[in-house]
């Protein structure tokens, strides 16, 4: 699968398949409807509108549309790698019976077919992957919404970040990225990662970094948010010092658009755990928009929760609980 992140640059590059219409989607309101790494995509869609936009965007995930959402007639974008997640499929029939407008994000399956059937526009992109594993695709196909829907030239941007990644990873493991990832996950090794995040954007990240270790290296991770962590869970650090400092690696995810506070609450916990528990810090080195140290920042956690999956001698493919789960459900 490490063949596969580095691939990241060349998938937000390539060309995605679209319906006739595409072009028409517009919306004042919004609900995105996804799970797991189809879901997290409708998370960046959000990050990125919000820059430009003041429209109603909503991230669910989880089964049905919500009446009280359903009341504003939002339009709907439904995102299944596999086209066949039943909590977004649920969403789907809701979206009809309700006389919603709505569209799909999938690589097939009934997503697809279910758009074709009720003449709803789709992005379909390049089968054969995990879920996680298309994150360029699925990136490169919310930034053309965005587009869509604002006039960004988001997707314009992105092709720039394609070329970024691909020059950072231009010596593929002996690339700078790839050696820092490999030095974190020896850092980690069996402990469990906690990550702290500030802004938006490291909230985001900060989501991706834990399912890639939970997926990837079958290791558990836990987010907080600052200042929220800083309301309650700071003091859980105090409870075990020695239980801290042997089983947890609390990772500082920064941003150099964090406001002056953030960046302050930020330096305390530095200042204030560094004793406590193994800190270790993480900025994008792009320093630029929001897409390039976005998409620096994924690619460095998912090289990092692969080294991690060799460091524990886990196999990154391997998701059979996942897949017994599934079919305990059917039962």
């Amino acid at each position: 699968m490490v063949n596969v992140a580095f691939e990241l640059g060349n998938q937000i590059q390539e060309e995605l398949e679209y319906s006739e219409n595409i072009d028409l989607i517009r919306y004042d309101s919004l609900l995105i409807m996804g799970m797991g790494g189809s879901g997290v995509s409708g998370d960046v869609l959000a990050l990125m509108s919000n820059e430009v936009s003041s429209k109603n965007i909503i991230v669910r995930k989880s089964y049905s549309v919500p009446k009280k959402i359903m009341e504003v007639n939002p339009f709907c974008l439904f995102i299944s790698y596999s086209g066949n997640t039943e909590e977004t499929l649920s969403g789907v029939k809701d979206a009809i019976k309700n006389n919603l407008n709505w569209a799909v994000i999938s690589s097939g399956g009934k997503l697809i077919d279910l758009a074709i059937e009720h003449n709803k526009e789709f992005i379909k992109i390049p089968d054969g992957l995990q879920p996680r594993a298309a994150f360029g695709y699925l990136t490169q196909a919310v930034c053309k919404i965005v587009d869509l829907v604002e006039g960004t030239n988001f997707l314009k941007e992105l092709r720039d970040v394609g070329d970024y990644l691909n020059e950072i990873l231009n010596k593929k493991e002996d690339s700078e990225i790839f050696i820092e990832a490999k030095k974190i996950a020896k850092q980690v090794n069996k402990k469990t990662s906690v990550i702290y995040a500030g802004t938006d954007l490291c909230e985001l990240v900060a989501s991706r970094w834990k399912t890639q270790i939970n997926e990837n290296a079958k290791s558990k991770a836990f987010v907080g948010s600052i200042p929220e962590v800083h309301h309650n869970e700071i003091l859980s650090w105090d409870a075990d010092l020695e239980g801290s400092k042997s089983n947890y690696v609390l990772i500082l995810l920064r941003d150099n658009s964090e406001n002056s506070q953030i960046a302050k609450r930020l330096d305390l916990t530095q200042k204030l755990l560094g004793e406590k528990v193994e800190i270790i810090n993480i900025e994008a080195k792009s320093q630029s928009t929001t897409l390039f140290k976005l998409m620096e920042l994924v690619l460095l956690g998912d090289l990092f929760s692969l080294s991690l999956a060799d460091e524990l001698n886990m196999i990154p493919e391997d998701i059979e609980g996942i897949e017994n789960l599934k079919k305990l459900l059917e039962d």
